[in-house]
């Protein structure tokens, strides 16, 4: 008896301590970005998720924006070490889809309580050939920002249409005594390294760039049309910089734009501007529409613990963590139950909830970094060197398949 009951025993602790070994998770976890209001909130909801499931542990890791988060993961993925977690972007779906390096994560997200709570725009994100693979949580939509102040003294009120926007920039640009522009009514970068503000008028109206995974800029009308209608509006009021430069709305030389939401805290943060700025869905030619960024959260296909990852992951997405991530970082929120607690936050939020909603992101294709160059041209050679839209376009055609082909 004492000896069958030192074996049950040993039995006993021998399960536990399998049991044990089994419950304790280590993820890895790697997101895009290197930003301290970004960094508050994971070293947060890392702690928050951590208390609440004492048997996961997140290794948190972050790499800068560009060529620093993709050579990271390159080089983990290459030596058979995947991460189990990752706060990627848009650009990054297509390609890494296809290197099998993002699992699908369909059955989970037909299990999460969010499925019908996160907006269709940034669900739209994440998916790719029909299947899901990531879900966002961080949004970056480029708003329409506009100076209360002088609209208000020439009695105008918020453009809303593109004959709406022409006529007040106009009436609002200054000249010097040569006859260049001084003060701009309405700014538009001329160069950069993404020029997605041409991609807020093609989708305004009703464009597209890509039908059924395939480019279509010959022949594409809605692109020319948009493309007509800057290269006629800018000369007259625009004044010259670059994407990568401070906008000139930012330090008051404009009274209109479209701009990153985020590049724009520094302005209303500003004591000297408050009361002046205002927020707006961007003007359209009869479709509502904006650009918005998204940052999502995928699961490594290498990843051992796929439910303890998505358990992470929803931890991320739910309704507390949402809202305490709009409170520290000033994103807006991705599930639309939310927007009505979030807009209570400030008095613009339900404006950049709107052009989160009616935004759209960089193409999810294996070539968006192509289509990328591609369209910058097309908007500089058209917009501000004068260049024959259909020529323009054709050429744009040519490139695009050729790119694709190597």
């Amino acid at each position: 008896m004492k000896k069958l009951i030192a074996v049950l025993l040993s039995a006993l602790m021998l399960f536990a301590a399998c049991a044990c070994a089994e419950e304790n998770v280590t993820l890895t976890f790697v997101r895009i970005g290197t930003d301290e209001a970004e960094r508050a909130y994971w070293e947060w909801v890392i702690g928050e998720f951590e208390t609440a499931h004492p048997n996961i542990k997140i290794e948190y890791d972050e790499k800068a924006i560009g060529d620093a988060m993709d050579t990271y993961l390159n080089t983990r993925f290459a030596s058979g070490d995947g991460v189990d977690v990752m706060g990627h972007g848009i650009l990054s779906v297509a390609q890494r889809v296809e290197a099998e390096q993002y699992a699908p994560i369909d059955e989970y997200f037909e299990a999460w309580e969010g499925k019908d709570d996160i907006m269709e725009a940034v669900l739209a994100n994440g998916t790719y050939n029909g299947h899901v693979y990531g879900l966002g949580y961080s949004v970056t939509p480029y708003v329409f920002a506009y100076r209360i102040d002088l609209l208000e003294e020439i009695g105008r009120d918020v453009p809303t249409t593109w004959e709406e926007l022409a006529d007040t920039a106009r009436e609002l640009t200054q000249y010097d005594d040569n006859g260049n522009v001084a003060f701009s009514g309405f700014c538009y970068p001329q160069t950069g390294g993404n020029l997605v503000e041409l991609d807020v008028f093609v989708y305004g109206n009703g464009g597209r760039y890509i039908e059924d995974g395939e480019p279509v800029f010959e022949g594409n009308d809605e692109v020319k049309e948009a493309l007509a209608f800057l290269a006629e509006l800018l000369p007259e009021v625009n004044l010259t910089y670059s994407s990568s430069e401070v906008n000139p709305f930012v330090t008051g030389n404009a009274a209109m734009t479209l701009i990153n939401n985020a590049a724009l805290t520094t302005m209303l943060n500003n004591p000297e501007y408050a009361g002046k700025v205002g927020i707006a869905l961007p003007p359209n030619n009869g479709t509502p529409a904006s650009f918005c960024g998204c940052n999502m959260l995928f699961i490594g296909t290498g990843c051992e613990h796929p439910d303890e990852a998505f358990e992470f992951i929803s931890f991320v997405l739910s309704s507390e963590s949402t809202l305490k991530r709009a409170e520290m970082v000033k994103i807006p929120v991705t599930r639309k139950s939310l927007v009505e607690a979030y807009s209570k936050m400030d008095e613009w939020n339900d404006m950049r909830s709107l052009c989160v909603e009616y935004g759209t992101g960089m193409p999810r294709v294996t070539w968006s970094t192509s289509f990328q160059a591609v369209r910058n041209e097309l908007s500089q050679s058209v917009i501000f060197g004068g260049t024959d839209a259909d020529a323009a376009l054709q050429k744009a055609q040519a490139d695009i398949e050729f790119r694709m082909g190597n």
